[in-house]
């Protein structure tokens, strides 16, 4: 009988580039060593909230509001605040234009 895959949760926040819907996901990432592959090396897959094995979400997502796969993957968290960011009303900022201090004691 081949060993338990060792699993490890983890979330990434999504953009979509249509419509800018933001979305945050957690994946389980599932490791695979095949004990006949003398080599040693590991696999890994991804299986979503559902419980469906899913290529990797950082190359297949899709956005759920309008279908776009013109999608950016975020750091964790950065969902919530881009979405934030979107619906807080802009505070003015003046600009003003910057000149050099002169010094006191030159005369130029």
């Amino acid at each position: 009988m081949p060993p338990e895959p060792r699993s490890v949760p983890e979330t990434f926040a999504f953009a979509c580039g249509d419509c800018g819907h933001t979305w945050e996901a957690t994946f389980q990432v599932m490791f695979f060593t095949d004990p006949l592959d003398a080599s040693g090396l590991t696999t890994q897959e991804y299986v979503d909230e559902a419980g469906k094995a899913i290529r990797s979400p950082l190359a297949d997502a899709v956005c759920p509001q309008c279908g776009s796969r013109k999608v950016h993957v975020l750091e964790a968290g950065r969902a919530g605040r881009a979405r934030r960011a979107e619906h807080e009303p802009r505070t003015r900022h003046e600009h003003h234009f910057h000149l050099p201090h002169r010094s006191p004691d030159r005369s130029e």
